[in-house]
C-alpha cells in the first residue's frame, strides 16, 4: 500500500511576509560579507546607500549568458516577453536563461525569446525549498556574466542573483523595499509608466533603449483542434460569431473581499444582454477550483446559459492563447487573460480599480478599459508589496453595466447587431 503524500501549498501572502522580514536579514548578512569579501580583494560591491551611475570610461562588455528573473504572475511575463527580446536582438549570441515558476515555463519556451526556462515548483513548501535548493546549485554551474532581476519587491530574486556569482547584477531599488543592497546596478523603481515600459529601464544599463517590438505567440494545430471542441461543447456552430471570452476570475485573492473583481452579478447582466442583442457565444475561462466555482455562479445567474460554454480548467495556456485568438472580444478582470489577449490582439474590455491601467492596463490599441480613478485608487502598488485593507471596493462595484455595454457595442460589435428574443422560460430555469 502506498503512502499518501500530504501536500500543503503555498500560501503566497505568507510567502511574501517571509520574504519581507526573513528576506531582508539574509540580505544584510549576505551584503556584509561581500564587503568584506571586497575589503580582501574580492568584487567591488556598492555601499548600502550608494546610487551606482554608468560608468564613464567604457560602454557594457557583450555578455555571454544572461539570467533573467521573474516570479509570479503570467501577466509580468506575458509583458516582459517584448523586453527579453529586445535583450536578445542586442545580444544575438548570449545564451539567456529565465527563472520563474513552472507554470509560467510553456509560454517562454514558446516565445522563442530564451534559451532554456529554469522552473520553481511551487505545489507545496517541501516542494518549493526542494526546487530552490536545485536551481541555486544549477545557477552557481552556468556562470552567468549577467543577472536580471525585474522583480519589484521580492528579497528573493536578489539573494538568488548574489548566489548565482554573476559580476553583473541588475535589478530595482524599489522605495522602501530595502531590496537594493545586493545589486551591483541600482534601477530606480518608478511607477509613472505602464509596467512593460518599466521593465525595459532595466536594459538601459546595457544602453538598449528602445521602444520593445512585439513578440509573436505561436500556437499549434493541437491548440486549435481543442479550441474547435470547446466551441462544438455548446448549442453553436464552431463557426458562429461572435465569440466573446469571459474570465470573470482575478487570480488567487489574498484579500477579506476580492478587491480586482467586477460583480459576478454584472458580467451575468453584460452576458445575457450581449447574447440577446448579438447572437454571441460566451467562453468562460478560469484555472482552478475557485474560479471553476466562479464561472458556476455566473452562470446560474444567467437567462441565456444554454449559449455558454464553460473552459474552465479545460485549456493549458497555449489553448488560451489560440481561444484568443478566436475570439471576437475578451471581458476581463485585470490578470494575465488580459495581457494575453492584448499580445495576441483580440480586443479586450478590462475593468481596474485597485490596480491603475496606466500601470497595468492591456498593452494593446484594441482595447477599452473602466476605471473610477477614485481618491483612494489605486491602493494595490508595488511601493506597499500590493497589500490592501479596503474592504468595499466601489472602485469596482459602481462601474455599471449598461455603460460597459454600451462601450462594447459601439467600439466591437457594429458588424454584430442581432437582436434575439428572450425566452420566456429561461428566467423560471434559475
Amino acid at each position: 500500500m502506498h503512502e499518501t503524500r500530504t501536500i500543503h501549498p503555498v500560501n503566497l501572502e505568507h510567502a511574501r511576509r517571509i520574504d519581507s522580514w526573513i528576506g531582508l536579514m539574509i540580505c544584510a548578512a549576505l551584503y556584509a560579507w561581500s564587503r568584506i569579501r571586497a575589503l580582501l580583494g574580492g568584487p567591488v560591491q556598492p555601499q548600502i546607500l550608494a546610487t551606482t551611475p554608468p560608468p564613464t570610461d567604457r560602454g557594457p562588455l557583450p555578455p555571454r549568458r544572461v539570467l533573467a528573473m521573474k516570479f509570479y504572475g503570467l501577466g509580468n511575463i506575458i509583458m516582459l516577453l517584448p523586453v527579453v527580446g529586445a535583450l536578445r536582438r542586442a545580444f544575438p549570441d548570449a545564451e539567456i536563461d529565465f527563472l520563474t515558476m513552472a507554470g509560467n515555463a510553456p509560454l517562454l519556451e514558446r516565445s522563442g525569446v530564451v534559451n532554456r526556462v529554469i522552473p520553481i515548483e511551487v505545489g507545496g513548501y517541501a516542494d518549493l525549498a526542494r526546487s530552490l535548493w536545485q536551481s541555486i546549485r544549477h545557477l552557481r554551474s552556468r556562470r552567468y556574466d549577467l543577472v536580471l532581476d525585474f522583480e519589484q519587491f521580492t528579497k528573493l530574486s536578489t539573494i538568488l542573483a548574489f548566489l548565482t556569482g554573476a559580476p553583473e547584477r541588475i535589478g530595482f531599488n524599489t522605495d522602501g523595499q530595502r531590496r537594493g543592497w545586493l545589486l551591483t546596478t541600482r534601477v530606480v523603481y518608478t511607477d509613472s509608466d505602464h509596467m512593460s515600459r518599466i521593465f525595459m529601464r532595466l536594459l538601459r544599463p546595457l544602453g538598449i533603449d528602445t521602444s520593445p517590438a512585439p513578440v509573436q505567440l505561436q500556437t499549434s494545430a493541437r491548440d486549435t483542434a481543442a479550441i474547435a471542441r470547446i466551441l462544438t461543447n455548446g448549442t453553436r456552430d464552431a463557426n458562429h460569431e461572435p465569440v466573446i471570452v469571459v474570465h470573470v476570475g482575478s487570480g488567487p485573492n489574498f484579500y477579506r473581499v476580492p478587491l480586482k473583481r467586477w460583480p459576478l452579478e454584472h458580467f451575468a447582466q453584460l452576458c445575457d444582454a450581449l447574447v440577446e442583442r448579438h447572437d454571441a457565444t460566451i467562453i468562460f475561462t478560469g484555472q482552478g477550483q475557485e474560479e471553476a466555482d466562479l464561472v458556476r455562479r455566473a452562470r446560474h445567474l444567467m437567462q441565456h446559459r444554454d449559449v455558454t460554454v464553460d473552459a474552465c480548467n479545460q485549456l493549458d495556456v497555449m489553448g488560451l492563447t489560440a481561444l484568443l485568438k478566436r475570439a471576437t472580444v475578451t471581458i476581463v478582470n485585470d490578470t494575465s487573460v488580459m495581457h494575453l489577449s492584448a499580445a495576441v490582439r483580440t480586443p479586450v474590455v478590462a475593468f481596474f480599480g485597485p490596480t491603475a491601467p496606466i500601470h497595468y492596463g492591456p498593452n494593446s490599441p484594441e482595447s477599452l478599459v473602466f476605471y473610477r480613478d477614485l481618491y483612494c485608487s489605486p491602493c494595490l502598488t508595488n511601493y506597499n508589496l500590493k497589500v490592501s485593507r479596503c474592504n468595499n471596493p466601489v472602485c469596482m462595484r459602481t462601474i455599471g453595466v449598461d455603460e460597459v455595454l454600451s462601450g462594447i457595442e459601439s467600439r466591437f460589435l457594429t458588424d454584430h447587431t442581432v437582436v434575439v428574443a428572450a425566452d420566456p422560460r429561461a428566467g423560471a430555469a434559475r
